[in-house]
């Protein structure tokens, strides 16, 4: 009798063992498949919010070096010295938008700062382009006249391996420079449009042109090839 009982005894034991394993196997598939779909659901939401964020825009399409800042390593740079003056730098501030169409909105003045000492980062404040249409680079670039301080507009016109300095007019309505020498009024250089007429934003006012132009405050100057000398119109109010 007794032996009948221990075997009973044992497979009773048997069988709770078995049901425990039983349930601690089930346990472990519900937590793995808990755990698979926590990461499910931690997926997809990554997703989602990483498609619903539109990629940062510094805008720095919008403003290209060489037109907007001429850079420390430019060949013509060596060759830019004018007796009497120093010339002046831009620094990029930084700018992020969430939007890239709404760079359109963003402007030089947000953008560059003017500063008299050329540090890390720093272009010289003017811009480069094939003024007189003879397919040589010049150099427009503002200055700072040593004896007083007066900042001054120059063209450099390349001749070969020379360049050839031109004081431009006194800065027109500088767009807050009077006030804050930070402001960097120009120049900007301008592509040459391609029907060759180049037409005031402002006015009626229209002329035809052999090159590139380049604005400085208010106005926007061109080689005049008829009277060999740089015009002026006025393109900001």
């Amino acid at each position: 009798m007794r032996s009948v009982q221990t075997k009973q005894r044992c497979r009773r034991g048997s069988d709770v063992g078995w049901h425990r394993g039983q349930l601690a196997s089930a346990a472990r598939l519900v937590t793995r498949r808990t755990s698979l779909a926590w990461s499910l659901i931690l997926a997809l939401g990554v997703i989602a919010l990483t498609a619903g964020v539109a990629p940062a825009t510094d805008c720095k399409d919008r403003f290209p070096e060489g037109r907007f800042g001429i850079p420390p390593s430019h060949p013509a740079v060596a060759k830019l010295v004018l007796e009497g003056f120093s010339p002046l730098y831009v620094v990029k501030q930084p700018i992020t938008i969430s939007r890239a169409e709404d760079c359109q909105y963003v402007f030089t003045g947000d953008v560059f700062r003017m500063v008299e000492t050329r540090g890390v980062g720093a272009m010289l404040a003017g811009c480069v382009g094939d003024f007189d249409g003879d397919g040589r680079a010049d150099v427009a670039l503002l200055m700072k006249r040593q004896r007083d301080g007066v900042v001054v507009p120059f063209v450099f016109r390349s001749q070969g391996p020379k360049y050839q300095a031109t004081e431009i007019e006194g800065i027109t309505d500088p767009q807050g420079f009077g006030e804050d020498k930070s402001v960097w009024p120009g120049p900007f250089c301008i592509p040459k449009p391609t029907s060759g007429v180049f037409k005031s934003s402002v006015s009626d006012d229209s002329v035809n042109v052999v090159g590139d132009l380049f604005t400085v405050g208010w106005k926007t100057y061109f080689w005049n090839s008829t009277l060999g000398r740089f015009d002026g119109i006025l393109t900001t109010d």
